[in-house]
């Protein structure tokens, strides 16, 4: 799932959320900062959307999805992990503050 937050001028700043991580990790192998990452609570199972930033990143999007990314393994291996554990630490806090408003509401 991806969903741009803003189109700007060719070459300006723009935002999107985006669901997937190899998609984000794409991103940030192209020069794209990962600015936040909201949790989204499904069922029994939680999802996260993160937020990134960067130059045409409609352009680098468009070679996502129409199978035509293309990136060094190591740079891709190494914005995967740094995706994955910020994803990670989103959702660890997410359920530690789930779990103290439960605390207090005793």
């Amino acid at each position: 799932m991806t969903e741009s937050s803003s189109h700007n001028k060719e070459g300006a700043m723009e935002r999107v959320e985006v669901t997937d991580l190899y998609e984000a990790a794409y991103l940030v192998c192209e020069g794209c900062q990962v600015e936040g990452i909201r949790c989204i609570p499904v069922s029994r199972s939680m999802s996260c959307s993160i937020a990134i930033a960067g130059e045409g990143i409609g352009k680098k999007q468009e070679l996502f999805h129409d199978w035509c990314a293309e990136a060094n393994l190591h740079t891709f291996r190494n914005a995967y992990t740094q995706v994955n554990g910020l994803v990670h630490e989103a959702k660890k806090a997410w359920w530690r503050e789930r779990n103290k408003g439960r605390e207090a509401a005793k």
